[in-house]
């Protein structure tokens, strides 16, 4: 059974992210962002992704990273105090931590073929460059899955070494491009072979719309937006 976030309509869902992630861009209030964060992070509590551990210790290590920058550079730069260098710093941070979560919220709810169809359907994307972006969406795990069977193919058989990095890093770079464009050149022949972009309309197995439930949604979305807003101003 889908949850809540997985039926809403993706351009509906993107389009209040959107918002939020603006909303907090556009302030200078940390406590804004505190409030996305928390929203945020009820919803990946509910929803319960599968992030997998290099891509989680990537978040950690750019968030770490970018935090230690910037406090580096309030330190030597504008000559701040410590306190007051660490809590730019984080709010800087707090930014970005909203950025990743919505990012991993959308991502996680809302499949290739679903963003697709509502281009086409719902913002009148022409269906040919709303199908180029679920080729996209669709190509990336793929390629993702060549790169992981590679390295472990090299490190079964010994090949993997960091002595000469740029000659290590070339050496996945040409079969890749190779795997995509041959992909591509299949993907190519097939929508030929079938007429895809000959007529002006095409049907969908399964059409996305606006329900009540995205209407809802927003109401509620807009509703904690305001609310937040409102708070910030108490602090």
């Amino acid at each position: 059974m889908k949850s809540l976030l997985q039926q809403l309509n993706p351009l509906v869902k993107l389009s209040l992210f959107l918002i939020g992630i603006f909303q907090v861009a556009l302030t200078d209030n940390p406590t804004i962002a505190l409030f996305h964060i928390a929203m945020a992070g009820i919803f990946l509590a509910y929803e319960k992704p599968r992030i997998a551990k290099p891509i989680l210790l990537g978040i950690i290590s750019t968030l770490i990273g970018y935090t230690w920058v910037n406090f580096a550079l309030y330190i030597y730069n504008y000559s701040l105090t410590v306190t007051k260098a660490l809590a730019m710093s984080l709010a800087l941070t707090a930014r970005i931590l909203v950025i990743i979560e919505y990012s991993i919220l959308f991502v996680s709810t809302t499949t290739p073929k679903s963003l697709a169809t509502s281009l086409a359907l719902q913002l009148k994307v022409p269906y040919i460059y709303a199908y180029m972006s679920f080729i996209t969406l669709r190509l990336a795990p793929l390629i993702q899955r060549d790169l992981e069977n590679m390295i472990s193919f090299r490190k079964i058989k010994g090949y993997f070494s960091w002595r000469k990095p740029h000659r290590y890093i070339i050496s996945y770079v040409f079969p890749l491009l190779f795997l995509t464009v041959k992909r591509s050149l299949a993907i190519a022949i097939s929508m030929q072979a079938r007429g895809f972009g000959k007529y002006p309309d095409r049907t969908y197995l399964e059409e996305t719309k606006i329900s009540r439930k995205d209407l809802y949604f927003s109401i509620f979305y807009i509703i904690f937006l305001v609310s937040t807003h409102y708070l910030s101003t108490l602090f």
